[in-house]
C-alpha cells in the first residue's frame, strides 16, 4: 500500500471514530500512522520519534511523502504515485522566480 492510500485508510478510520464520539487528538494519528509503517520506515520512524514535538498529521504525510521520494530516487529513476501527488501539490510556490531588486 502507498502512502497516500495508507493515510487515507488512517483519516477514514480517525473520521470513523469521531462520527460516534471517539475523538483522535492529532499526536494519537500521529503516533498510529507510525507505528503501521513498517520495517521500511524504521530510521524514518525514529527520526519522528525522537523529535522535541511530534508534527502534525498533515506534516507528517508530506515528510512520508517526501522520504519515499528520497529512497526511491537513490535506488532508481522511477517515479511513483507518491512523487506526482507532491509535485502536484507543489507548484506554483515561486521557485525559480528571478526578481530584480
Amino acid at each position: 500500500m502507498n502512502i497516500i492510500d495508507y493515510s487515507t485508510k488512517v483519516k477514514n478510520l480517525v473520521d470513523a471514530l469521531a462520527s460516534i464520539g471517539a475523538l483522535v487528538d492529532d499526536e494519537d494519528l500521529v503516533a498510529v500512522t507510525l507505528n503501521g509503517l513498517g520495517k521500511d520506515y524504521s530510521q524514518f520512524h525514529i527520526s519522528i520519534v525522537v523529535r522535541e514535538t511530534f508534527p502534525n498529521f498533515q506534516d507528517l504525510i508530506t515528510l512520508l511523502i517526501s522520504e519515499k521520494m528520497r529512497v526511491v530516487g537513490t535506488s532508481s529513476n522511477g517515479g511513483t504515485q507518491e512523487s506526482a501527488f507532491y509535485s502536484n501539490s507543489n507548484k506554483s510556490k515561486g521557485r525559480g522566480v528571478k526578481t530584480s531588486f
